[in-house]
């Protein structure tokens, strides 16, 4: 059992199995030693979007579930493409959070995200970001999260 395995295990997490996208792109793209992976909204594992609006009819808390759920997704993207024990580091995270104008505490929503990503990947998963507010994301999701990866080969 890899680090990233036992780190699951430990935290009690599952992760989605996710399908093919349902437009004209990939879910990930690889390229040499990065990888690419495009954005992945607040889908759960059992298909319901968590949707809403921080400020308006969303929290701060229910903004870290979302950004978690899709990080959750993007961590299933990434183990399908090249397996997580193969993530030398997870170099940029960019995120958008559906918001309200008078809502400015997206970089706490997305720390959920951030947060899953450390626990999951240790050093790893330390990353540079971007967290950006949105009038509308895809289906109405709350948060949607891309990355770009540096991969490796597992020792």
């Amino acid at each position: 059992m890899t680090h990233v395995q036992e780190r699951l295990k430990a935290l009690s997490i599952e992760l989605p199995v996710l399908g093919a996208p349902r437009y004209a792109y990939e879910a990930t793209v690889r390229c040499d030693d990065l990888l690419y992976v495009s954005g992945q909204i607040s889908r759960t594992a059992q298909g319901e979007t968590l949707q809403g609006c921080l400020g308006d009819n969303a929290n701060l808390t229910d903004g870290v579930i979302a950004a978690r759920t899709a990080a959750l997704n993007l961590l299933a993207r990434i183990n399908d493409a090249v397996g997580l024990h193969n993530v030398r580091q997870i170099l940029k995270l960019n995120a958008w959070a559906t918001s309200s104008p008078t809502f400015v505490d997206q970089p706490s929503v997305i720390d959920g995200a951030s947060q899953l990503l450390l626990d999951v990947l240790g050093d790893s998963g330390r990353h540079a970001r971007t967290a950006l507010p949105a009038h509308v994301l895809p289906q109405g999701a709350l948060v949607e999260l891309d990355a770009t990866i540096a991969i490796g080969t597992a020792a």
